[in-house]
């Protein structure tokens, strides 16, 4: 994933944010479908866009 996109944890009170930026504009949906397929993998990302938790 590095290859692709600058990974940044941040810690919040309640928890972690977790930040996927693509390194190349090219790339942008490939990072958006990793990292929906990482939310998948917790039960977050099945959420859709509009409910998701935004982040701050």
């Amino acid at each position: 994933m590095s290859e692709i996109a600058n990974v940044s944890v941040e810690q919040t009170s309640d928890g972690a944010v977790v930040r996927l930026t693509a390194k190349d504009p090219s790339q942008v949906e490939q990072v958006q479908r990793m990292a929906q397929m990482m939310g998948n993998c917790t039960g977050v990302g099945q959420q859709p866009p509009d409910q998701a938790i935004p982040a701050p």
